[in-house]
This record gives C-alpha cells, structure tokens and sequence, in this order.
C-alpha cells in the first residue's frame, strides 16, 4: 500500500508539482518488473553505449546487440576478458566492462541481449548493394572467398559462434573486416576470408548487410 497524497493540503500553485511528481512515481512502479529484468551489468555499463535494448543509433562504430546469436555474445565477451580479442576498440572500451564481469553475468548480459527484437534498418540502399549481396550469397570464386552465407545463414541471421549480420552498422561491419584484414583482430576463421577483400568489397558487403531487414 502507498500513502495518498490530497491535492487540498497544497496550495495551487504546488499541485502541479504534486501531480507530476505522483505520475512519475506510477511510471517507475509500472515499470519496476521490466527494469528488474534487466541485468545490473546492462544497467550499469553496457546501455551506456549499446543502449538498453542493444539498438543505440547514437554512435556509428558500435554493434547492435539486439537478436544476436546467444553464443556469439558469450563468447566475444570471454575474449574481451580473457583480452584475446585485442582490437583498439575492445582495449579501449570492451576490456574493462568485460573484467568487472563474472561467468555468470556473461551468460545473463548476453541472453538478455539476444532476447531483445531487432528492429529495421530504416537507413537508404548504399553504393554497391547487389555486389555485396553476391559476395555474400556466392563468395568470389577468383579471389578464393567463400560465400558468407556458409556461416552466417542465408538470412545473415548467423547460427552459434558466427554472428548476426542483417541490419548490423554499415562502418561497424567495415570497421571489423579492417581490423580482421589487418590482423589487428585474431579470428581463425575469419582472417584467411578478410585479407582476400578489397577495401571496395568490405564496402560493399557493408552495404547490403546494413540494408538487411532486422526482423529476417
């Protein structure tokens, strides 16, 4: 039970204050259970940039996280803290969430992520669409590229340990064939397919990546 507040005790210049004051309390209330879903590492850290539901517009090099494979999540979290996956963006910003962080809520932060609906891409076709979607669905038979969608699911929707693509940030998708190309990212599976791209390919495939919808 909570304690209900008379408007008359107030004079009328206070009842507005008293008003808005109780709706902002009945807001927190009704959402108590989704926040107490949430957990307290999303709070804490990972909404700052990822947002609560893993789809932050705000700043272009960060993944969405919403819909993501639950293995991938865990995994890339573990390199993060085992400091195996040593990119500059993951020494700078993924290493010291990722210490701080427990096997356990590892396993809850990356459940909870991939639990979340992605949303659609509402962004325009990109240059270089239709050659990106046959880099993806046939690979480069010339260069030795496999087609990506072996792994990553016809979709792009990914399976296990290979991750979701559709809808993903075009310059993120870019900025991690880069870093995979460069070997500034250690990935045995993927780096024999990155150092084949050309810098106009990881466009490319960007492209149609970005403008997959989220809900495939």
């Amino acid at each position: 039970m909570y304690p209900v507040l008379s408007s008359s005790r107030f004079a009328p210049s206070q009842k507005k204050g008293v008003i808005c004051t109780a709706a902002v309390a009945l807001a927190i209330l009704s959402a108590g259970p989704a926040l107490a879903q949430v957990p307290q590492s999303v709070h804490q850290s990972c909404m700052i940039c990822h947002g609560q539901t893993g789809e932050n517009t705000i700043y272009p090099m960060v993944p969405r996280l919403s819909g993501q494979q639950v293995q991938y999540l865990a995994w890339q979290l573990k390199q993060f803290k085992a400091h195996t996956r040593a990119d500059q963006n993951a020494q700078i910003y993924m290493w010291p969430v990722a210490q701080a962080m427990s096997q356990k809520e590892i396993q809850s932060v990356a459940k909870y992520y991939a639990a979340q609906s992605p949303m659609h891409s509402a962004s325009s076709p990109r240059p270089g669409v239709s050659a990106g979607k046959q880099i993806f669905l046939q690979g480069v038979a010339a260069q030795g590229i496999p087609a990506c969608m072996a792994c990553h699911a016809v979709n792009a929707t990914g399976r296990g340990i290979f991750p979701r693509l559709a809808g993903q940030r075009y310059a993120y998708i870019i900025q991690q064939l880069t870093y995979l190309h460069d070997g500034n990212r250690v990935n045995p599976i993927m780096q024999p397919v990155a150092e084949k791209l050309t810098n106009r390919q990881m466009r490319e495939v960007a492209a149609y990546l970005s403008g997959l919808h989220r809900h495939q």
